[in-house]
């Protein structure tokens, strides 16, 4: 790997603001590659996205989710390369982001070697790990070494947590010698793209992963006294919004030698793009659900003692914190709905075969029709919660006639799941933390009327605190904004004499 300090002062040379300079982002998300390219005003000239279908069946059933790392690298190929190609050559800088938590682990592959995303293969790589895992019972997680100066709670879906399981239930899998490095699927990326040795990732996902030591800034010390933890698979971890290497001279068809930035969390990107004080606290609802805010390392203890237990406190950018509530039944759970009726006609031998995608559509327009004052409720926590894993939903208020409309019950679903985000971060909580507007993002909470509805009106308190949609900035593409958008300011701010420390 280049040296840091060289790389911000060659990137001097790259950050010319001229009206042709783009940035590009990447966000390798759970169900779909988005790729986003900025302008010198941060504005979005233009995106992409294409889903990865890359889940698989686990080995161990319904408690493994994890995907193909080939069908993700795949589907990064048919995004970027086509929304690039004719003007890779102004993009100054690529900034990657995605989903948190989870880890893949993998060979060297550069050694000596140029590398290529050819060279990804089921040999080398191993499956992608979901944050989704649900593999590490609650037992299972107690037995694992405690960390003193880590800030998050281990959990099941926790990369290092998997790990464990790994070390313990599959004892050849880190023996037999197939894997020398571990990372989030974008760490791997960054490494395919600049041909790192050692990989590289960030405080972010690093905190992610668990096991990251806020004191020291690196990985904690109960890691190395474990027998059992690889930790010469770990990345090498620097601050978010560091440049790590270039794209190498075999992705011609990337913009060749432009400067790769460590791999960032998708929801301190997602926040990066949407807010604009520190009056603003942002939801974000895609296939999970985060509702933050951001504020001073100085203040992190006040603020954690005044905070429920579903906010964790995860590094941010520019010496700052993000105050988080990152819940677990989000798109996700509304899906898993979709997907159990799907499977009820399938059970009952009906021979209809509804795509769910179009079952979704069809349900959401039974839902707009259903009555908005009915007495269900439906609480859909099918997934547990991090703070409370043994968390789960229920449902009331059902009568003969509102238990038979589908739509109803659909609606149900969809208002459970921001009742449900409500009863772990209040309204009330973020007035007393000053908070004065909610910004919604991620294409649950825009592009879902039943769910943006039910967000105005648990958050709307008159003269207060207002819920608002910037279709701008607040499309399903928010987090690949936010990658590009941080790039291009560290850029700018290098080459205004600011160096990295703004």
């Amino acid at each position: 790997m280049q040296k840091i300090s060289q790389l911000y002062k060659e990137q001097n040379n790259m950050a010319s603001t001229g009206q042709d300079a783009l940035w590009l982002g990447v966000d390798l998300g759970t169900t779909s590659v988005k790729a986003v390219l900025i302008n010198q005003y941060a504005e979005t000239v233009s995106s992409s996205s294409l889903s990865t279908s890359a889940d698989v069946k686990s080995e161990i059933g319904s408690s493994g989710y994890e995907q193909n790392v080939l069908k993700i690298f795949s589907t990064i190929q048919n995004v970027v390369v086509p929304l690039i190609a004719e003007v890779k050559h102004n993009i100054k800088g690529i900034g990657v982001t995605g989903q948190m938590h989870g880890v893949v682990l993998w060979q060297n592959l550069f050694e000596g070697k140029q590398n290529s995303f050819l060279k990804i293969n089921e040999s080398c790589c191993s499956h992608l790990f979901t944050w989704q895992d649900q593999r590490c019972s609650e037992d299972f997680i107690k037995t694992l070494p405690s960390s003193e100066n880590s800030q998050t709670t281990l959990s099941t879906g926790h990369g290092c947590a998997t790990i464990f399981w790994l070390a313990k239930n599959k004892p050849t899998f880190f023996t037999d010698g197939n894997f020398t490095c571990c990372g989030t699927i974008m760490d791997l990326l960054v490494s395919v793209l600049c041909g790192l040795e050692r990989p590289v990732t960030s405080d972010q996902l690093a905190a992610s992963l668990g096991y990251y030591d806020e004191s020291t800034q690196g990985w904690s010390s109960a890691l190395s006294e474990s027998s059992e933890f690889p930790c010469h698979l770990l990345p090498k971890i620097v601050p978010s919004g560091t440049p790590v290497g270039r794209v190498s001279s075999s992705h011609d068809d990337w913009p060749v030698d432009v400067p790769v930035y460590v791999g960032m969390g998708d929801v301190q990107c997602a926040m990066y793009a949407l807010l604009k004080s520190h009056y603003d606290a942002a939801v974000n609802i895609s296939t999970s659900i985060q509702l933050g805010f951001i504020i001073a390392n100085k203040d992190k203890e006040q603020v954690r003692e005044e905070s429920p237990p579903s906010i964790s406190f995860f590094p941010y950018f520019n010496d700052q914190q993000l105050a988080l509530c990152a819940g677990l039944n989000g798109g996700n759970a509304i899906q898993h709905f979709v997907e159990c009726v799907g499977q009820w006609f399938t059970d009952l031998e009906t021979g209809f075969d509804i795509p769910p995608s179009l079952l979704l559509q069809k349900l959401l327009k039974l839902s707009q029709n259903a009555n908005s004052t009915d007495t269900l409720t439906f609480s859909p926590v099918f997934f547990g919660e991090r703070h409370d894993p043994a968390s789960t939903g229920h449902i009331s208020g059902i009568n003969s006639i509102n238990f038979s409309n589908i739509g109803a019950i659909f609606r149900a679903t969809c208002q459970g799941i921001v009742s449900h985000l409500h009863c772990m971060v209040p309204a009330k909580y973020l007035l007393d933390r000053g908070i004065q507007r909610l910004l919604l993002s991620g294409s649950v909470a825009v592009n879902n009327p039943v769910v943006k509805e039910r967000l105005i009106e648990l958050y709307t308190v008159p003269g207060e605190l207002s819920v608002l949609v910037d279709l701008k900035e607040s499309d399903a593409v928010a987090s690949a904004a936010g990658a590009a958008k941080l790039v291009r300011d560290k850029m700018v701010d290098w080459n205004n004499g600011m160096g990295c420390n703004k």
